[in-house]
C-alpha cells in the first residue's frame, strides 16, 4: 500500500465543505479541516493511482494550492519512476 499525505488550501473558507466532499467522493481521506486548510491522506495500491489522485486535487473547484508533505515509495523501480514523472 502506497501512502501520500499533505494538505490543500481552499480559495475561501466558504469552499471548505464543497472541497472536503469532493475529496471524500474521490476516496481521499480527510483527516482534518480547519479554516482554509484540509489535511488529506491518500492510500492506493499502485504508484500511478497515487499520482492520479494527486493530480486530481489541483482540478477540484475551490482548491487554491496543494501541498504534499509525505509519500511512500514501497514499490518497484518502474512504479517509482511513474510516481516521480
Amino acid at each position: 500500500m502506497l501512502v501520500a499525505s499533505g494538505y490543500v488550501e481552499v480559495n475561501e473558507e466558504n469552499d471548505l465543505d464543497e472541497v472536503k466532499a469532493a475529496l471524500e467522493t474521490a476516496a481521499i481521506e480527510v483527516t482534518e479541516a480547519l479554516g482554509e486548510k484540509i489535511v488529506f491522506l491518500i492510500e492506493r495500491d499502485q504508484a500511478k493511482e497515487v499520482k492520479a489522485a494527486l493530480d486530481h486535487l489541483k482540478d477540484i473547484p475551490g482548491v487554491r494550492t496543494v501541498y504534499l508533505a509525505y509519500y511512500s515509495l514501497e514499490c518497484s523501480d518502474e512504479e517509482k519512476d511513474q510516481l516521480l514523472a
